[in-house]
């Protein structure tokens, strides 16, 4: 009877400590494909620039990079498309008994979708607004591989509508402001080892269905044109309070141990694990954009910019279960740049060269790293075609991210094995623009 009890309290204990981590790792997150979990690909145009299009003339994917430079587009303008990624990449894991395990993320690809609307009200006054991705992630590993217990899926989708009213002051300066709405929706696996001394281990699955949340947010924005061949521009987007509801579920899975001992395990977990309701306050951070750009002549033109991104903010995460319990983690990460360089030349009046490169660094403390963050910073390549005739547009572009590879040290507390991570991704995009 005192061993049943002892087996109870100690599942009892588990259970608790499984649903405050697999809540936190899923509202908190970070992309295979992005540092932190930031995104960036707002339009084929900008992809193929590496996101140089905060100071440079504007197409009406302004709205996401500067909405100042809508006073720079007369009429009324509309575009639509969308971008897929496709992550690959490989977990290279020492075992703590000896030997390595090589991992292969499972084939996946992610749509983004994007399309916005321009129509300038006067002389002076420009409307804009758009639908596009600001925040998302999503990979999958074998749900057995040695990394399970801290994450093997994750999905993360949202969305951004973000309307904004651009002011021509003078012929040089255009300022904007505008107001964002973010929904969030996150699904996440991963398991735990459930280990009863003298009986033997039980894996215990973790998902994480439909935790959606919703905020509100807003931008700021300027862009001053010194002359024909030099301007530059700014945009500014608050941080975003989020609150996330989701659903936990949890299933048996392998068990290794005494065969006497199994019986105990389901008895414990049919008792202990149940299916129920958390939350948690998710903020997603702050950011400033600029660039500079310069024209030689008109058919040419190149930018430099970069983005900061305030990934301070998280410090500490609390979590919320329907018992009451509150759980406080610790994640300090670091504030990070994002450097960008982009190059446009009008080869012919309906042809458009473009290329671009980004280096993004990652916002990941070391002290705290795992998987979900399975890169030490990112160079991204990119190019694209531009076509038009008549009053429409057509934008192509590729991007290839070369992931820098993340070493980790060994943490059990965490479910992170010694191991290197290395990967790359493909991303396509297209847009097509009317002016009517």
């Amino acid at each position: 009877m005192e061993c049943k009890k002892a087996v109870v309290l100690l599942m009892r204990k588990f259970s608790l400590k499984l649903g405050l981590l697999s809540i936190l790792l899923c509202f908190f997150t970070s992309a295979a494909w992005a540092e932190g979990f930031g995104l960036y690909e707002y339009s084929a145009r900008g992809i193929a620039l590496g996101g140089a299009m905060v100071a440079r003339t504007p197409d009406p994917s302004c709205v996401a990079y500067n909405p100042a430079l809508l006073t720079r587009l007369p009429g009324t303008h509309m575009m639509l498309g969308t971008s897929t990624v496709t992550p690959s990449g490989s977990m290279y894991t020492n075992l703590p008994g000896g030997g390595e395990v090589s991992t292969k993320l499972k084939d996946s690809t992610w749509v983004m979708p994007h399309i916005y609307f321009t129509h300038q009200i006067n002389d002076r006054l420009t409307f804009g607004i758009g639908e596009f991705t600001r925040f998302g992630l999503g990979f999958e590993y074998p749900e057995n591989w040695p990394g399970r217990y801290n994450i093997y899926s994750v999905s993360m989708l949202s969305a951004s509508l973000n309307p904004n009213l651009a002011f021509k002051v003078n012929d040089e300066l255009s300022l904007a402001a505008g107001v964002e709405g973010v929904f969030v929706n996150l699904d996440l696996q991963k398991r735990a080892p459930l280990t009863i001394p003298g009986v033997g281990n039980l894996d215990v699955d973790s998902n994480i269905q439909d935790a959606q949340a919703f905020g509100i947010g807003f931008n700021l924005a300027a862009h001053y044109q010194f002359n024909d061949q030099w301007a530059a521009g700014v945009s500014y987007r608050s941080s975003i309070k989020t609150k996330a509801f989701g659903h936990t579920e949890f299933t048996k899975r392998e068990y290794t141990g005494a065969p006497e001992g199994k019986a105990i395990a389901d008895a414990a977990f049919e008792q202990n694990f149940n299916n129920g309701q958390a939350h948690a306050t998710v903020i997603l951070p702050e950011s400033v954009s600029m660039g500079v750009s310069y024209s030689p002549i008109p058919e040419l033109s190149f930018e430099v910019g970069a983005i900061w991104t305030r990934w301070s903010s998280f410090k500490n995460l609390r979590i919320y279960l329907p018992n009451g319990v509150l759980s406080e983690s610790r994640k300090d990460w670091n504030n990070a740049w994002r450097l960008n360089a982009g190059v446009e030349y009008q080869a012919l009046d309906w042809l458009t060269l473009r290329a671009g490169y980004v280096y993004d660094r990652s916002p990941m403390n070391e002290m705290y790293e795992d998987y979900l963050v399975p890169t030490d910073g990112r160079h991204i390549y990119s190019a694209g075609l531009g076509f038009a005739w008549d009053n429409w547009t057509l934008d192509l572009a590729y991007a290839y991210i070369d992931a820098i590879g993340r070493e980790y040290d060994y943490n059990p507390q965490r479910g992170v094995h010694k191991s290197k991570a290395n990967g790359h991704t493909n991303i396509f995009s297209m847009s097509v623009g009317y002016e009517f």
